[in-house]
């Protein structure tokens, strides 16, 4: 295709009123976005950071009165002495357990808004701390938050499509294509130079604006790794483009099939209601429908039965335990005592709960499972998936982050639990265990939007053959024989 053609086509494009309007549209939309990611971004890392400056002052302070009680004396509670092993676990020293937002975090919510990104861990029970956490409004759950990722993955190809509908009906109507296919001979070079073209200013606006996001002053606060932000930027860039790039596909294809401009608007709307709308809504109710929860009410009921069972029997719990570790048994134990009882009782209620607690466990992995299957059922929803992904705030990396709590109030409970049943003051502060987030191997990282990508950019290849071979026959196929 020679210049002429191609500069034909730009001058084309730059007087057709359809693009500014959607330029205009799309520009305003993604500020709006944007702005929303960025502001709520910045408001969560002011409140994690009051969080854990909170938890250090807590400990610092408790840790002095402790110091203090010992050398001047006084009376004090022992629900309230920084000397007991019990209180300082469960209430001087818990730790709010941050998971990091990354350097993307603004630009999609993903499940963060289902997911408090902390989580506390005292000596409390793990049901009752995993229950801690923001508390958000169950409209705004059900609709959803507005950022750069809903527009996308909704508002975006709505505007590709509707710069590329009527086309190239609209050149037969006009009486244009048998021109078109005497000067260029085949037609799919000049296809895919429209259909690029408009993908072009669709996707570049996107771009843009998600560089600019990350590079904003302050957007990342928590200092993530330079290497892990740019890889995710890399990987949500190449997520955009394949997403977007089979929508123009898609769009070139359906034009190709038509052979007036009502039918192509009419075509490419309802692909995208199917894709968008409908094929994820029928997709969430079989979800649904195949691994519903287990029931709640059941579980209430049997940790009531557990918990009155186990402090019936708190003081013969204690004794039995020091029979088993006589190396905590000393002269001053006291098999009454109400902070060593409460422990055991709490250990013989997560015991009791725990064929309940795996299945909950087994059906939310299964769930999660099933997701990963079903979001091959539209482009839509394997993108929205890679976009948070690549965000950070994805399912995935949420499920790491709770791993990684389990496994500190773990950690937690085996360095307070012996110091509890031993019943003795309680003077090592500054040596309770501290909490490091570990972030995931980029390359798993990769692998996950590998997968996304190479979905999207293999629907695009194959749509796109397809409009070209159509292209091949255009004048025959729209009545110019």
């Amino acid at each position: 295709m020679n210049s002429a053609v191609v500069r034909g086509e730009v001058r084309l494009l730059l007087r057709d009123p359809a693009v500014w309007i959607v330029l205009l549209v799309l520009v305003v939309t993604l500020i709006g976005a944007a702005s929303q990611g960025v502001l709520r971004q910045h408001a969560e890392i002011a409140v994690l950071t009051e969080m854990a400056n909170a938890d250090a002052d807590r400990l610092e302070s408790a840790t002095w009165d402790a110091i203090r009680l010992e050398e001047q004396g006084g009376n004090v509670s022992r629900f309230r002495d920084p000397r007991n092993a019990d209180v300082v676990g469960r209430r001087l020293a818990v730790q709010h357990l941050i998971l990091p937002p990354t350097g993307l975090a603004a630009l999609a919510v993903g499940q963060s808004d289902l997911h408090p990104a902390w989580h506390p861990v005292s000596l409390e029970p793990r049901d009752q701390l995993l229950a801690e956490g923001e508390l958000n409004s169950p409209r705004q759950l059900a609709v959803g938050r507005f950022d750069v990722s809903f527009v996308v993955v909704f508002v975006a190809p709505l505007l590709l499509l509707g710069l590329l509908a009527g086309s190239p009906a609209r050149e037969r109507e006009s009486g244009m294509l048998p021109l078109l296919a005497v000067q260029r001979g085949q037609l799919g070079g000049w296809l895919a130079l429209r259909t690029g073209l408009r993908l072009l200013i669709v996707l570049l606006p996107i771009l843009v604006v998600g560089v600019m996001v990350v590079l904003l002053p302050g957007s990342d606060a928590f200092e993530a790794a330079a290497f892990d932000t740019l890889l995710r930027l890399v990987l949500w860039a190449g997520a955009v483009t394949g997403y977007l790039t089979f929508w123009a596909a898609l769009g070139a294809w359906l034009g190709t099939l038509v052979r007036d401009t009502a039918q192509s608007v009419l075509a490419l709307a309802s692909s995208w209601l199917l894709l968008v709308i409908l094929l994820p809504a029928i997709a969430n109710v079989s979800l649904e429908l195949s691994y519903p929860q287990p029931s709640r009410i059941e579980y209430v009921n049997a940790m009531r039965a557990a918990t009155d069972l186990a402090r019936a029997e708190g003081s013969e719990a204690l004794q039995q335990y020091l029979e088993d570790h006589p190396e905590m048994a000393g002269d001053d134990v006291d098999v009454d005592d109400f902070f060593a009882q409460r422990l055991l009782v709490q250990e013989r209620v997560e015991e009791a709960l725990l064929p309940l607690s795996t299945a909950f466990e087994q059906q939310r992995q299964a769930r999660a499972r099933q997701v990963s299957w079903l979001r091959w059922a539209s482009p839509a929803m394997l993108a929205s998936a890679g976009l948070a992904d690549a965000a950070g705030t994805s399912e995935s990396r949420q499920a790491d982050f709770l791993q990684q709590v389990h496994g500190f109030h773990d950690a937690w409970r085996d360095f307070f639990g012996p110091r509890v049943l031993a019943g003795r003051p309680f003077f090592e502060h500054d040596r309770i265990p501290t909490f490091e987030y570990s972030q995931e191997p980029p390359a798993r990282l990769a692998a996950r939007m590998a997968v996304v990508m190479l979905g999207c950019f293999g629907l695009s290849v194959a749509f796109g053959l397809l409009a070209l071979r159509r292209a091949r026959s255009l004048p025959k196929v729209m009545g110019n024989e």
